[in-house]
């Protein structure tokens, strides 16, 4: 008899705290995400640093991503697992951001909450760790 095994990419520790130390210097800049989350997607057996940004919608993705890439230029010092890669943004009123929105609200600070396995309005959220949404 075949069983299928799915192997899950862990959210290392290193990940987590990095990802915090990447929101924490976004905060000090003019690019302050809304909502900041790791969150797994399931097809790809990946995990995505998920940053949502307001201005997104009227600035554009590209100025989201540079101003991401400059925080982690200043941040890298040595070896470290996040890259631009591992990252997406976003409008902060993106169908997945209000979702999630709907389940969870964290207030402004980085405070690590684990959201495994929920089901909200009908959508299997697999695993995310919510640094933030507001």
């Amino acid at each position: 008899m075949a069983h299928d095994v799915v192997v899950k990419e862990t959210l290392s520790d290193s990940m987590v705290r990095e990802g915090a130390e990447l929101v924490k210097k976004l905060d000090q800049g003019s690019w302050q995400p809304s909502a900041a989350l790791w969150f797994y997607f399931p097809d790809a057996s990946a995990w995505r640093l998920i940053l949502a940004f307001p201005d997104v919608a009227t600035k554009g993705p590209r100025e989201a991503y540079t101003a991401v890439q400059s925080a982690l230029g200043e941040l890298h010092q040595g070896d470290r697992e996040l890259a631009l890669e591992n990252i997406a943004v976003m409008p902060a009123d993106h169908p997945l951001i209000n979702l999630l929105r709907i389940a969870i609200t964290t207030g402004p600070g980085i405070g690590p909450v684990r959201f495994s396995r929920n089901v909200v309005n009908g959508q299997f959220i697999e695993d995310a760790l919510i640094y933030r949404i507001t």
